[in-house]
């Protein structure tokens, strides 16, 4: 996962050429706002053995995670999707402690970048 950038600036930019600062900085508010809510929702699917609920908070997040291009929080949520499809929560229970790590990291490394534009 290393390998992958935790922001691909390349999303950002492209927010940015379609709505100036604002739109950037609402995409992330977003983002920031509906994660911890994903998270939860992937979780209690995987607490209640319920792989819809926990496909559906894996798929949401993932699709969230690619509009503001937190490419590895992406990646992982694909792999969830998929275990959580499959029915193997033992896999999916395993990937936990990755995505909760991952998201911090975008987390911490989108106020940076929404930082420098603001300046």
């Amino acid at each position: 996962m290393s390998e992958l950038p935790v922001i691909d600036m390349a999303a950002i930019e492209r927010l940015q050429e379609w709505g100036g600062l604002d739109l950037p900085q609402k995409m992330v508010g977003i983002f920031l706002a509906h994660t911890a809510d994903r998270l939860a929702q992937i979780q209690s699917g995987l607490a209640a053995k319920d792989h819809e609920s926990a496909a559906t908070g894996a798929h949401s997040l993932k699709s969230s995670a690619g509009n503001v291009g937190a490419t590895q929080l992406q990646v992982l949520c694909q792999e969830a999707e998929k275990m959580a499809e499959a029915g193997d929560f033992s896999s999916l229970k395993a990937l936990l402690p990755d995505l909760e790590s991952a998201y911090a990291a975008t987390r911490e490394e989108l106020g940076r970048i929404m930082e420098g534009l603001e300046t």
